[in-house]
């Protein structure tokens, strides 16, 4: 976005006339990233060291409100009665995290990219983040950690853009700054005045390819912009990159005279591109129960396409006592429905034309679900929510269209959650269509490939601007973090499982035959199949109930 670099100065306080404590907390908070209201700056003040004290509360954590408040400090009594050793903590101090139970070893947590560390990290991450994330617990084993629902404050103005973008830059880079290799990071101001190996974090503005096969890249801080050129055939030249998405840049840079307007100007040359990606060599969590998740989407009731009888076949085996007595929950990944309007001419395709009717009889179905078994539904680009991401869960008027005794849970797209102790992050999965435009190696026949290049970005929606509609809320809902145990999406109506550095990878199938649209594109749908996982284990199997001749 070309206003990146614009909004984040008009959003950063600076210049507050503050005593000197006041500044100096001030200005930790500035360095890192984060704005705080009046209140809760007195708050830090009332503690015995309040340096020390606003240190230990941002160390390790990669994800804050935008805007800190007073109930971020006051989610726990641990606040109240934290004391400080001296104005400083010795390494191998263990501490006690001010917005979460859980201790913290401060030398452990000072490895960058390990998998222990990043466990602890992602657990603090759970009990945190208090103003825009939401925990609401129906079941013992079902925790819902992070959901635009009841939490959405766009309003599309200005400032909603710069918070957005905000969130994202801050979050983004803090990982990137993880990772061993980008220790020493500069900012952009003072890489433009240096002729010398360099390293930045900075978020893509803009890609241009040069008449000689080079790429030209824009990238900004907080601080400024400057042009990165990738070489053709230099290391850098088989890493895909996109508008919008937060990289570090290890490299060289390089004066030239007459520049932009006259001026000197100076071409950053990369060496190496770091990306946010996900720790290697981290273990998933796993369940202490021996249960067992399912994951289906794009279900498109009301469709003329929709796979009755194979719908029937797996209702016939969830009936079997057997097969199911492990089984404690069933994800839909969004498009319960086929909806109304979604597409020209949808109508000429529809068994079902009243959108209400459509969830009437989704519910009707789902009533051969056994009732031990919890699900949980999130919305899709057909549903009948909001478009724009992150979309919040079905309303109230179409929860009405289910039975009330079902063993339900609607939550909003994406949602973060929790699944005995298990994480997962479920995404219906629309961003893959800008995906897929962007990297040239993705297809709708690999779904996997773009979950991958997701976590390896760590946002399920990196452009702005896309196919996929998204709201400036002041907080990204699109960021992957903490790193996620499941990752599941549906909407390309494919299926498959896979591994990518400890986060298990489930493109949930479909209940549609091909439809017009997919033909016309030479794309073959592999519907009627059920991903299972077992939590304790962690080893999956995939369900088939297409026909078996």
């Amino acid at each position: 976005m070309a206003f990146f670099l614009l909004i984040i100065r008009f959003i950063t306080p600076a210049n507050i006339p503050y005593e000197s404590m006041k500044e100096e907390v001030l200005e930790i908070l500035t360095d890192h990233g984060t704005l705080i209201e009046p209140d809760a700056v007195e708050f830090i003040l009332s503690q015995k060291d309040p340096k020390a004290f606003i240190k230990n509360f941002l160390s390790d954590r990669e994800a804050l409100p935008l805007v800190l408040s007073l109930k971020d400090f006051r989610t726990t009594e641990s606040v109240l009665s934290y004391t400080q050793k001296g104005s400083e903590e010795t390494e191998n101090t263990t501490r006690t995290d001010p917005l979460s139970p859980t201790p913290i070893d401060d030398a452990s947590s000072k490895k960058e990219g390990t998998g222990t560390s990043d466990v602890i990290k992602d657990q603090a991450q759970l009990t945190s983040k208090a103003d825009a994330t939401t925990i609401r617990e129906k079941k013992s084993g079902v925790v819902v950690i992070t959901d635009i629902t009841g939490n959405s404050t766009c309003e599309g103005k200005i400032i909603n853009f710069a918070r957005y973008f905000k969130d994202r830059y801050v979050t983004l880079s803090r990982i990137v700054r993880k990772w061993q290799r980008m220790r020493s990071v500069i900012p952009i101001v003072k890489a433009l005045k240096l002729e010398d190996e360099i390293k930045i974090i900075g978020m893509i503005n803009e890609i241009n390819q040069t008449k000689n096969g080079h790429t030209r890249i824009s990238i900004e801080d907080e601080t400024g912009k400057m042009e990165a050129l990738i070489l053709k055939g230099s290391p850098c030249d088989n890493i895909s990159l996109v508008a919008d998405e937060v990289i570090g840049i290890i490299g060289k840079t390089k004066k030239s005279k007459g520049g932009y307007r006259g001026d000197d100007s100076v071409m950053l040359f990369p060496d190496d591109i770091v990306k946010p990606d996900i720790p290697v060599n981290r273990s998933p969590r796993r369940a202490s129960e021996d249960v067992e998740v399912l994951f289906i989407s794009d279900v498109h009731v009301g469709s003329k396409h929709f796979l009755e009888v194979e719908w029937n076949r797996f209702m016939a085996w969830l009936a079997e006592e057997d097969n199911v007595s492990k089984i404690r929950y069933m994800i839909i990944a969004g498009d319960t429905v086929d909806g109304i309007g979604v597409y020209p001419n949808q109508k000429d395709e529809l068994t079902i034309t009243d959108l209400m009717e459509q969830y009437a009889e989704f519910g009707r179905m789902l009533e051969k679900v056994p009732p031990h078994i919890e699900i949980i539904i999130q919305p899709g680009n057909h549903d009948a929510a909001r478009p724009a991401e992150p979309q919040p869960a079905l309303d109230d008027e179409i929860q009405g269209k289910f039975n009330p005794d079902l063993n339900i849970r609607f939550v909003g797209n994406p949602c973060y959650m929790t699944l005995e102790g298990v994480n997962v992050l479920s995404y219906h999965g629309r961003s893959v269509d800008d995906l897929i435009g962007d990297v040239p190696q993705l297809t709708y026949q690999t779904p996997i490939l773009a979950m991958k290049e997701m976590l390896k970005r760590r946002h399920m929606a990196i452009s702005y601007g896309g196919k996929t509609p998204i709201a400036p809320e002041d907080k990204d809902y699109m960021i992957i973090n903490p790193v996620p145990d499941i990752f599941v999406t549906g909407h390309v109506h494919g299926s498959g499982v896979d591994n990518y550095r400890g986060v298990k990878l489930i493109s949930a199938s479909a209940w549609q035959s091909q439809t017009p649209f997919q033909a016309i594109h030479n794309f073959h749908p592999d519907p009627a199949k059920v991903v299972c996982v077992n939590l304790m284990t962690g080893k999956h199997k995939i369900l088939d109930f297409t026909d078996p001749e």
